[in-house]
């Protein structure tokens, strides 16, 4: 499933994109750990940028993303690659957030991604 373009392909269907990325562009050592913390601040910044949400969607997000986030024992953010490893047009998202949450206790690994075009 980690073919997506975040711009309307189907996950899983694209062989070359992920994001602005080349696939191969992105290896385990383009991941960093982070903090849960911080990376929650990050995403609700994000998130609410523009308006303020309603609340059955902050209702979810605390459902599906916060609330997985903060119960992870390891958090890994996807480093920004550059435009050397954007594909033909991966200039096209304004940003891409990328989170892999490791929890040990459920022996859960859930992938997060916040992009925007």
């Amino acid at each position: 499933m980690y073919g997506d373009d975040y711009a309307g392909g189907e996950p899983g269907t694209d062989p070359t994109r992920h994001g602005p990325y080349r696939r191969d562009r992105i290896t385990a050592a383009s991941f960093g750990p982070c903090e849960a913390t911080t990376s929650e601040s990050h995403l609700r910044t994000w998130a609410e940028q523009d308006a303020e949400l309603q609340d059955e969607t902050q209702v979810e997000l605390e459902r599906e993303l916060y609330a997985p986030l903060r119960a992870a024992t390891a958090v890994y953010r996807l480093r920004d690659l550059g435009k050397a490893a954007f594909h033909d047009w991966g200039g096209v998202h304004n940003e891409f957030h990328e989170l892999v949450l490791i929890d040990r206790a459920t022996n859960l690994l859930t992938l997060v991604v916040a992009a925007d075009d």
